[in-house]
Protein backbone atom coordinates (compact mmCIF):
# COMPACT_ATOMS: atom_id res chain seq x y z
CA UNK A 1 0.00 0.00 0.00
CA UNK A 2 2.75 2.45 0.92
CA UNK A 3 4.64 1.75 -2.35
CA UNK A 4 1.47 2.21 -4.40
CA UNK A 5 0.81 5.59 -2.70
CA UNK A 6 4.35 6.72 -3.43
CA UNK A 7 4.02 5.78 -7.12
CA UNK A 8 0.66 7.52 -7.24
CA UNK A 9 2.15 10.72 -5.80
CA UNK A 10 5.06 10.70 -8.24
CA UNK A 11 2.66 10.33 -11.16
CA UNK A 12 0.59 13.29 -9.93
CA UNK A 13 3.72 15.44 -9.59
CA UNK A 14 4.89 14.45 -13.06
CA UNK A 15 1.54 15.35 -14.58
CA UNK A 16 1.56 18.71 -12.79
CA UNK A 17 4.99 19.57 -14.18
CA UNK A 18 3.90 18.55 -17.67
CA UNK A 19 0.79 20.74 -17.50
CA UNK A 20 2.89 23.68 -16.28
CA UNK A 21 5.23 23.33 -19.21
CA UNK A 22 2.34 23.21 -21.71
CA UNK A 23 0.81 26.39 -20.20
CA UNK A 24 4.14 28.25 -20.39
CA UNK A 25 4.56 27.20 -24.03
CA UNK A 26 7.60 25.00 -23.40
CA UNK A 27 7.82 21.48 -24.80
CA UNK A 28 7.70 18.57 -22.42
CA UNK A 29 10.47 16.87 -24.33
CA UNK A 30 13.74 18.84 -24.59
CA UNK A 31 14.42 17.16 -27.92
CA UNK A 32 11.35 18.89 -29.41
CA UNK A 33 12.82 22.40 -28.81
CA UNK A 34 14.49 24.04 -31.83
CA UNK A 35 18.24 24.14 -31.64
CA UNK A 36 19.79 27.63 -31.75
CA UNK A 37 22.53 26.30 -34.01
CA UNK A 38 20.00 24.82 -36.42
CA UNK A 39 18.09 28.09 -36.51
CA UNK A 40 21.30 29.99 -37.16
CA UNK A 41 22.13 27.66 -40.04
CA UNK A 42 18.66 28.19 -41.55
CA UNK A 43 18.97 31.99 -41.23
CA UNK A 44 22.41 31.98 -42.76
CA UNK A 45 21.33 29.74 -45.61
CA UNK A 46 18.31 31.97 -46.36
CA UNK A 47 20.51 35.08 -46.31
CA UNK A 48 22.91 33.40 -48.71
CA UNK A 49 19.96 32.55 -50.94
CA UNK A 50 18.72 36.16 -50.97
CA UNK A 51 22.26 37.43 -51.62
CA UNK A 52 22.62 34.96 -54.42
CA UNK A 53 19.39 36.07 -56.11
CA UNK A 54 20.48 39.68 -55.84
CA UNK A 55 23.77 38.96 -57.58
CA UNK A 56 21.99 37.34 -60.55
CA UNK A 57 21.19 39.92 -63.28
CA UNK A 58 17.43 40.54 -63.69
CA UNK A 59 17.47 39.78 -67.40
CA UNK A 60 19.99 38.50 -69.83
CA UNK A 61 18.35 40.49 -72.64
CA UNK A 62 19.93 43.82 -73.53
CA UNK A 63 17.96 46.93 -72.58
CA UNK A 64 18.36 48.33 -76.08
CA UNK A 65 16.73 45.27 -77.61
CA UNK A 66 13.87 45.08 -75.13
CA UNK A 67 10.30 45.32 -76.45
CA UNK A 68 9.75 48.63 -74.60
CA UNK A 69 12.83 50.20 -76.22
CA UNK A 70 11.82 48.96 -79.67
CA UNK A 71 8.28 50.31 -79.21
CA UNK A 72 9.59 53.70 -78.11
CA UNK A 73 11.96 53.82 -81.08
CA UNK A 74 9.09 52.96 -83.42
CA UNK A 75 6.91 55.74 -81.96
CA UNK A 76 9.76 58.25 -82.34
CA UNK A 77 10.25 57.27 -85.97
CA UNK A 78 6.52 57.56 -86.69
CA UNK A 79 6.40 61.01 -85.06
CA UNK A 80 9.38 62.18 -87.15
CA UNK A 81 7.78 60.91 -90.37
CA UNK A 82 4.47 62.57 -89.44
CA UNK A 83 6.18 65.92 -88.81
CA UNK A 84 8.10 65.62 -92.08
CA UNK A 85 4.85 64.98 -93.93
CA UNK A 86 3.23 68.04 -92.35
CA UNK A 87 6.15 70.28 -93.34
CA UNK A 88 6.08 68.89 -96.88
CA UNK A 89 2.34 69.59 -97.08
CA UNK A 90 2.89 73.16 -95.91
CA UNK A 91 5.63 73.82 -98.50
CA UNK A 92 3.51 72.28 -101.24
CA UNK A 93 0.61 74.50 -100.17
CA UNK A 94 2.82 77.61 -100.38
CA UNK A 95 3.88 76.61 -103.90
CA UNK A 96 0.25 76.02 -104.94
CA UNK A 97 -0.68 79.43 -103.56
CA UNK A 98 2.07 81.02 -105.65
CA UNK A 99 0.72 79.30 -108.76
CA UNK A 100 -2.82 80.50 -107.97
CA UNK A 101 -1.68 84.11 -107.54
CA UNK A 102 0.18 83.99 -110.85
CA UNK A 103 -2.92 82.67 -112.64
CA UNK A 104 -4.97 85.50 -111.12
CA UNK A 105 -2.37 88.05 -112.24
CA UNK A 106 -2.30 86.55 -115.76
CA UNK A 107 -6.09 87.01 -115.94
CA UNK A 108 -5.29 90.75 -116.15
CA UNK A 109 -8.29 91.71 -114.03
CA UNK A 110 -6.31 93.05 -111.07
CA UNK A 111 -3.91 91.56 -108.53
CA UNK A 112 -4.95 89.28 -105.71
CA UNK A 113 -6.00 91.14 -102.55
CA UNK A 114 -2.99 90.01 -100.51
CA UNK A 115 -0.56 91.53 -103.03
CA UNK A 116 -2.66 94.50 -104.17
CA UNK A 117 -1.34 97.01 -101.62
CA UNK A 118 2.40 96.29 -102.28
CA UNK A 119 1.70 96.49 -106.01
CA UNK A 120 0.03 99.88 -105.68
CA UNK A 121 2.89 101.17 -103.52
CA UNK A 122 5.43 100.02 -106.12
CA UNK A 123 3.50 102.04 -108.73
CA UNK A 124 3.48 105.11 -106.51
CA UNK A 125 7.16 104.77 -105.56
CA UNK A 126 8.92 103.25 -108.60
CA UNK A 127 12.35 103.58 -106.95
CA UNK A 128 11.40 100.73 -104.61
CA UNK A 129 10.75 97.30 -106.11
CA UNK A 130 7.52 95.34 -105.74
CA UNK A 131 9.43 92.55 -103.94
CA UNK A 132 10.72 95.00 -101.32
CA UNK A 133 7.23 96.32 -100.64
CA UNK A 134 5.94 92.74 -100.52
CA UNK A 135 8.50 91.77 -97.87
CA UNK A 136 7.68 94.88 -95.83
CA UNK A 137 3.97 94.05 -96.12
CA UNK A 138 4.60 90.53 -94.84
CA UNK A 139 6.55 91.87 -91.84
CA UNK A 140 3.68 94.25 -91.10
CA UNK A 141 1.27 91.30 -91.07
CA UNK A 142 3.51 89.53 -88.54
CA UNK A 143 3.27 92.61 -86.31
CA UNK A 144 -0.53 92.48 -86.65
CA UNK A 145 -0.47 88.87 -85.44
CA UNK A 146 1.65 89.83 -82.43
CA UNK A 147 -0.82 92.61 -81.57
CA UNK A 148 -3.76 90.18 -81.83
CA UNK A 149 -2.29 87.16 -80.04
CA UNK A 150 0.15 88.85 -77.61
CA UNK A 151 1.37 86.12 -75.24
CA UNK A 152 -0.20 83.41 -77.41
CA UNK A 153 2.10 84.31 -80.30
CA UNK A 154 4.67 81.56 -80.76
CA UNK A 155 8.30 82.26 -81.65
CA UNK A 156 8.12 79.50 -84.23
CA UNK A 157 5.65 81.67 -86.16
CA UNK A 158 8.55 83.99 -87.03
CA UNK A 159 9.37 81.37 -89.65
CA UNK A 160 6.66 83.12 -91.68
CA UNK A 161 9.28 85.60 -92.89
CA UNK A 162 11.61 82.95 -94.47
CA UNK A 163 8.51 81.22 -95.82
CA UNK A 164 7.53 84.52 -97.43
CA UNK A 165 10.88 84.47 -99.24
CA UNK A 166 10.10 80.95 -100.50
CA UNK A 167 6.64 82.18 -101.47
CA UNK A 168 8.15 84.95 -103.57
CA UNK A 169 10.52 82.50 -105.25
CA UNK A 170 7.57 80.27 -106.18
CA UNK A 171 5.70 83.26 -107.61
CA UNK A 172 8.68 84.22 -109.80
CA UNK A 173 9.21 80.62 -110.96
CA UNK A 174 5.58 80.02 -111.94
CA UNK A 175 5.34 83.44 -113.58
CA UNK A 176 8.26 82.48 -115.81
CA UNK A 177 6.54 79.20 -116.70
CA UNK A 178 3.23 80.94 -117.48
CA UNK A 179 4.76 83.80 -119.45
CA UNK A 180 3.89 82.35 -122.91
CA UNK A 181 0.24 81.87 -121.93
CA UNK A 182 -2.33 84.68 -121.72
CA UNK A 183 -6.11 85.03 -122.08
CA UNK A 184 -7.23 86.15 -125.49
CA UNK A 185 -10.59 87.68 -124.56
CA UNK A 186 -12.45 89.22 -121.65
CA UNK A 187 -14.41 86.02 -121.10
CA UNK A 188 -11.18 84.02 -121.10
CA UNK A 189 -9.81 86.41 -118.49
CA UNK A 190 -12.72 85.55 -116.18
CA UNK A 191 -12.06 81.85 -116.72
CA UNK A 192 -8.43 82.37 -115.80
CA UNK A 193 -9.54 84.27 -112.72
CA UNK A 194 -11.89 81.44 -111.66
CA UNK A 195 -9.16 78.82 -112.06
CA UNK A 196 -6.70 81.02 -110.20
CA UNK A 197 -9.09 81.45 -107.26
CA UNK A 198 -9.68 77.67 -107.08
CA UNK A 199 -5.93 76.94 -107.10
CA UNK A 200 -5.22 79.71 -104.57
CA UNK A 201 -7.93 78.41 -102.20
CA UNK A 202 -6.51 74.87 -102.48
CA UNK A 203 -3.06 76.10 -101.46
CA UNK A 204 -4.54 77.97 -98.50
CA UNK A 205 -6.35 74.84 -97.30
CA UNK A 206 -3.15 72.79 -97.61
CA UNK A 207 -1.23 75.22 -95.38
CA UNK A 208 -4.05 75.32 -92.82
CA UNK A 209 -4.44 71.52 -92.70
CA UNK A 210 -0.67 71.04 -92.26
CA UNK A 211 -0.92 72.63 -88.80
CA UNK A 212 2.56 74.15 -89.09
CA UNK A 213 3.60 77.67 -90.09
CA UNK A 214 1.36 79.42 -92.61
CA UNK A 215 1.87 82.32 -94.95
CA UNK A 216 1.56 85.72 -93.28
CA UNK A 217 -1.84 86.61 -94.74
CA UNK A 218 -3.44 83.31 -93.78
CA UNK A 219 -1.72 83.46 -90.37
CA UNK A 220 -3.46 86.77 -89.66
CA UNK A 221 -6.79 85.18 -90.60
CA UNK A 222 -6.04 82.21 -88.34
CA UNK A 223 -5.22 84.59 -85.45
CA UNK A 224 -8.61 86.27 -85.84
CA UNK A 225 -10.28 82.84 -85.95
CA UNK A 226 -8.58 81.86 -82.69
CA UNK A 227 -9.82 85.03 -81.01
CA UNK A 228 -13.37 85.06 -82.38
CA UNK A 229 -14.15 81.40 -83.16
CA UNK A 230 -15.51 82.34 -86.61
CA UNK A 231 -15.10 80.17 -89.70
CA UNK A 232 -11.78 80.50 -91.48
CA UNK A 233 -13.32 81.15 -94.90
CA UNK A 234 -15.62 83.84 -93.56
CA UNK A 235 -12.76 85.71 -91.89
CA UNK A 236 -10.72 85.24 -95.08
CA UNK A 237 -13.39 87.09 -97.10
CA UNK A 238 -13.34 90.00 -94.66
CA UNK A 239 -9.54 90.14 -94.65
CA UNK A 240 -9.32 90.13 -98.46
CA UNK A 241 -11.94 92.87 -98.77
CA UNK A 242 -10.01 94.96 -96.23
CA UNK A 243 -6.79 94.45 -98.25
CA UNK A 244 -8.58 95.51 -101.46
CA UNK A 245 -10.00 98.62 -99.76
CA UNK A 246 -6.55 99.51 -98.42
CA UNK A 247 -5.07 99.13 -101.91
CA UNK A 248 -7.70 101.53 -103.30
CA UNK A 249 -6.93 104.05 -100.57
CA UNK A 250 -3.17 103.84 -101.27
CA UNK A 251 -3.83 104.24 -105.00
CA UNK A 252 -5.75 107.51 -104.51
CA UNK A 253 -3.21 108.80 -101.96
CA UNK A 254 0.08 107.96 -103.70
CA UNK A 255 -0.84 107.53 -107.39
CA UNK A 256 -3.73 109.96 -107.75
CA UNK A 257 -6.12 107.53 -109.42
CA UNK A 258 -7.29 103.92 -109.14
CA UNK A 259 -4.29 101.87 -110.30
CA UNK A 260 -3.37 98.23 -109.76
CA UNK A 261 -6.89 97.39 -108.58
CA UNK A 262 -9.65 96.18 -110.87
CA UNK A 263 -12.90 94.27 -110.72
CA UNK A 264 -11.04 90.97 -110.48
CA UNK A 265 -9.43 92.08 -107.21
CA UNK A 266 -12.81 92.48 -105.49
CA UNK A 267 -14.22 89.28 -107.01
CA UNK A 268 -11.18 87.39 -105.79
CA UNK A 269 -11.57 88.98 -102.36
CA UNK A 270 -15.26 88.05 -102.14
CA UNK A 271 -15.13 84.45 -103.38
CA UNK A 272 -11.73 82.97 -102.45
CA UNK A 273 -12.82 82.52 -98.84
CA UNK A 274 -16.07 80.89 -99.98
CA UNK A 275 -14.10 78.35 -102.00
CA UNK A 276 -11.89 77.76 -98.95
CA UNK A 277 -15.01 76.94 -96.91
CA UNK A 278 -16.10 74.42 -99.57
CA UNK A 279 -12.67 72.76 -99.55
CA UNK A 280 -12.60 72.64 -95.76
CA UNK A 281 -16.04 71.01 -95.70
CA UNK A 282 -14.90 68.34 -98.16
CA UNK A 283 -11.75 67.76 -96.11
CA UNK A 284 -13.81 67.35 -92.95
CA UNK A 285 -16.01 64.71 -94.60
CA UNK A 286 -12.99 62.79 -95.91
CA UNK A 287 -11.33 62.94 -92.49
CA UNK A 288 -14.44 61.65 -90.71
CA UNK A 289 -14.83 58.83 -93.24
CA UNK A 290 -11.17 57.84 -92.78
CA UNK A 291 -11.55 57.81 -89.00
CA UNK A 292 -14.69 55.68 -89.26
CA UNK A 293 -12.89 53.15 -91.48
CA UNK A 294 -9.92 53.08 -89.12
CA UNK A 295 -12.21 52.54 -86.14
CA UNK A 296 -14.06 49.75 -87.94
CA UNK A 297 -10.78 48.02 -88.78
CA UNK A 298 -9.68 48.28 -85.15
CA UNK A 299 -12.94 46.78 -83.86
CA UNK A 300 -12.85 43.92 -86.38
CA UNK A 301 -9.23 43.16 -85.52
CA UNK A 302 -10.15 43.03 -81.83
CA UNK A 303 -13.09 40.64 -82.46
CA UNK A 304 -11.99 37.05 -81.73
CA UNK A 305 -14.51 35.70 -84.24
CA UNK A 306 -12.85 37.67 -86.99
CA UNK A 307 -9.39 36.67 -85.81
CA UNK A 308 -10.41 33.02 -85.88
CA UNK A 309 -9.33 32.64 -89.49
CA UNK A 310 -12.37 32.82 -91.69
CA UNK A 311 -14.92 32.03 -88.98
CA UNK A 312 -18.11 33.94 -89.68
CA UNK A 313 -20.05 35.90 -87.07
CA UNK A 314 -23.07 33.62 -87.44
CA UNK A 315 -21.01 30.66 -86.34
Amino acid sequence: MTERKINRGSEIRAKGKSMGRERSGASADPSDRPSPQAGGLKTASSAEGVRGTQDVPPSTESAEGSPAALAERSLTLRAALFLTGRIALMLAGIAVMGLGIDIVVKADLGNSPISATPNVLSIGFPAVSFGTFMLGWQCFLVLVQIALLRREFRLVDLWQIPISVFFGMCIDAFMALLSPAAPTSYVASWLWLAVGMAVLALGIVMTVVSGTVMNCGEAVVQAVVRKTGARFGTVKVGFDLACAALACLCAFLFVGHLAGVREGTFVCAAFTGVIVNVYMGLYGKLRDAARARSKARGESAADPLVQGGGVSRQE
